[in-house]
């Protein structure tokens, strides 16, 4: 068991033109060294800039620590998305890191198109281009994701994702189709279907979970079921019961159990197998403490704390 701390700094920076202005996050994580004192383990730090009336760039850069306690630049990811004269927005991320020389290296380029058009739909889509050749960049992943309004009330939801093959020709190897609907008030039921590739390189049902948000009695409640494949039919394997608690401080309470079946015994009914419990209230000097607690089973059926993992935010 180990205790993380993580503390995060923010800093804004203003400017009176209307193209330049930006926030800079930096979040540090400490754990105990093997004496047991907290030191900074990795720092990441995210800073954003208005570099047009319609655009901003992001830049995310991670640092590790070595022995010395040295910080040392290890990846970077810098985005640019902008909104554009018909409506439609784009977004450009490229993650590099340095190479064995301290030269930047670029690792791969994600390009991203949203179309809202007509209004009832918002596509998505997707390109992913790695190093191919030398430094040239290749596109060998590209997908789709796209909502609809069915109805008022009910939304459907498609999308699917392909790979280019040995021969340079897309294969689809997963697709998603779903339904997101309101009940009332308070209440909404979200069904998804997965489809991926079978041994025989056919897309096949593979996955459905189905989940139902609802408050009641103060509370919000949420009930996940994921169904997997199993003898050529969706069978269910695992079952996730949420529930947050807001306090009056503004803080929150959250327990989520985990039930799933027994390795060594898959046909009987499911069991809980794990309990994470979530507390985040306020801090007096401002800012927000994060406490996590892990349970899991050990080999008696007892729920044992494995893990504690401590947040503070300010």
């Amino acid at each position: 068991m180990w205790i993380q701390r993580i503390a995060v700094v923010c800093l804004c920076l203003v400017s009176t033109s209307a193209v330049v202005a930006g926030q800079r996050v930096v979040e540090t994580s400490e754990k105990p060294d093997i004496e047991g004192r907290l030191v900074p383990f990795q720092e990441v730090a995210v800073e954003t800039t208005r570099v047009a009336p319609a655009a901003t760039q992001t830049r995310r850069e991670v640092f590790a620590f070595d022995l010395e306690r040295r910080r040392q630049l290890v990846g970077a990811v810098e985005s640019v998305r902008e909104a554009l004269a018909n409506g439609d927005t784009s977004a450009v991320h490229t993650t590099w890191a340095p190479d064995v020389n301290g030269r930047r290296a670029v690792l791969s380029r994600q390009v991203e198109r949203t179309r809202s058009s007509p209004p009832e739909v918002h596509r998505t889509e997707t390109s992913l281009f790695v190093p191919h050749l030398g430094d040239a960049l290749r596109e060998t992943e590209r997908s789709f994701h796209e909502e609809r309004r069915v109805t008022p009330g009910v939304v459907g939801r498609e999308s699917m994702y392909s790979i280019r093959d040995a021969n340079g020709r897309w294969q689809p190897v997963e697709t998603r189709r779903g339904e997101a609907r309101e009940i009332g008030a308070s209440e909404r039921i979200d069904d998804e279907t997965v489809q991926r590739l079978d041994v025989n390189g056919k897309l096949v049902d593979d996955e459905r979970t189905v989940t139902r948000s609802f408050s009641a009695n103060a509370r919000d409640h949420a009930v996940i079921e994921t169904y997997a494949r199993s003898d050529g039919r969706l069978v269910l394997s695992q079952r996730v019961h949420r529930t947050t608690t807001a306090n009056p401080d503004g803080g929150r309470y959250t327990v989520e159990e985990v039930e799933g079946r027994n390795p060594v015994a898959p046909s009987e009914p499911l069991r809980v197998i794990r309990r994470i419990v979530m507390t985040v209230r306020p801090l007096r000097a401002g800012g927000w403490i994060t406490e996590q607690e892990l349970f899991e089973r050990d080999v008696n059926g007892r729920l044992l704390l494995v893990d504690r993992q401590l947040t503070t935010s300010s």
